[in-house]
């Protein structure tokens, strides 16, 4: 059974590398709103106990997500605080949502796999980038808008993979630094070049980055449904280290 030490640890590095436009303290809960973009980013996240009783901070986190049109929602772990959280919210019809898998893996294994593909580590999203996530995604010019921006918000080490292919950009990643942590966000690959290695070349490359920043571990988040990605992500050295789920209140 993993340490509860390691999910807080975990929960909060991936919180700073994250974060929303709108935020508030209840004691040790933190809530975020970023105008309904992500999960992550409009979701409270209780890793300490709460300030006030559970039923009082309950009612003003719904109070919080609804003066911003937004649903409540919780992100939750086998960490959360208080223990009965999880059971309470089911209680009061917060049903649960998507289930994601925390997976980690030692960044002197991935720094010792090679790749074929050009990429280049950018301090800076650029215009090639955003591209190619965008057709990857299919996310509209708004919402790519507000996801760039959450991507800037993070004050940690930050850089942006692009991968080509005869200098035409095929694939993108995020990368972010914390202490021993290398986050991995956002790998995607265009539509048209999928299952030629692309993904995997972004998350060597974004480990070496990582590895030069003094980075031991790096993680990553993937939904629990999406399976081509967990054996991807096996196959590089990944494993699954604890899973989290949403809940969010029925209308």
């Amino acid at each position: 059974m993993i340490d509860q030490s390691q999910i807080v640890e975990l929960e909060q590095v991936a919180a700073n590398a994250w974060i929303a436009h709108d935020t508030a303290r209840l004691g040790g809960w933190l809530l975020r709103a970023n105008n309904g973009i992500t999960r992550r980013a409009n979701s409270v996240l209780p890793l300490g106990p709460p300030a006030l009783l559970l039923d009082e901070v309950i009612e003003k986190v719904i109070d919080f997500y609804k003066e911003r049109n937004l649903t409540p929602r919780f992100q939750l772990t086998e960490a959360s605080k208080p223990i009965e959280l999880d059971r309470d919210l089911s209680e009061r019809g917060f049903s649960v949502g998507l289930q994601v898998e925390l997976h980690t893996a030692a960044i002197n294994h991935l720094v010792k796999k090679e790749y074929a593909i050009d990429v280049l580590i950018s301090n800076n999203i650029t215009d090639s980038w955003m591209s190619v996530y965008s057709e990857s995604s299919g996310y509209d010019a708004s919402t790519m808008e507000t996801r760039k921006d959450l991507m800037n918000r993070t004050s940690r080490h930050k850089v942006f993979a692009l991968a080509k292919i005869d200098r035409e950009p095929v694939g993108v990643g995020f990368g972010v630094v914390e202490d021993k942590w290398l986050g991995l966000f956002n790998v995607a690959v265009h539509p048209s070049m999928r299952g030629k290695g692309i993904a995997q070349a972004v998350n060597i490359a974004l480990a070496k980055w990582g590895h030069q920043r003094n980075a031991r571990s790096a993680y990553l988040q993937v939904e629990s449904e999406n399976l081509p990605a967990i054996k991807l992500y096996n196959k590089l050295g990944f494993h699954h280290v604890y899973t989290y789920w949403y809940r969010k209140l029925d209308d």
